[in-house]
């Protein structure tokens, strides 16, 4: 059975950046990215979107990649932030427990936004509020786990 529109789709992927380092993974919580081909959404996520495209006419256990780009990266969504900012603030108390705010490490904002933390010092920090992906190349290599076929007289889903 090959994937066709229609078809529940079930699927196991690695992200890889330039490097070839696996960046994120379905397979460490044994959580394939499930979906209905041909209706467009995978998982709500635009950047998900190509999977549907690449699974057409594989079969189970076929493996297949392709190549992603994200976001623009932008000037325009650096902020420097004096430390005695209300934001700074919530984040050295939200993070205490964690060691406080510190240089490369991803914070939730406020206004519910994430953003890496570029730069600390005594005076201020710098916030990168960029997609994590913004201006990186990347790699989705996917394998195809199971297929319920659709659109079966009847209503019913055969395997």
């Amino acid at each position: 059975m090959r994937v066709q529109p229609g078809d529940l789709v079930a699927v196991h992927y690695d992200v890889l950046d330039d490097d070839g380092s696996v960046i994120e993974s379905s397979r460490e919580k044994d959580q394939p990215v499930e979906f209905e081909s041909g209706v467009g959404n995978v998982v709500g996520n635009p950047i998900f979107q190509g999977f549907d495209d690449a699974v057409q006419g594989l079969g189970i256990g076929e493996r297949t990649s392709l190549e992603a780009e994200g976001p623009e990266w932008t000037k325009d969504l650096m902020f420097v932030v004096p430390r005695e900012h209300p934001e700074i603030q919530r984040l050295e108390g939200r993070y205490k427990s964690t060691g406080g705010p510190q240089e490369g490490k991803i914070v939730e904002l406020s206004n519910g936004g994430i953003a890496l933390i570029a730069k600390i010092d005594e005076k201020q920090v710098v916030l990168d509020a960029n997609h994590m992906l913004a201006g990186k190349k990347i790699k989705f290599e996917l394998e195809v786990l199971d297929i319920l076929r659709g659109n079966v007289p009847g209503g019913g889903m055969v395997v």
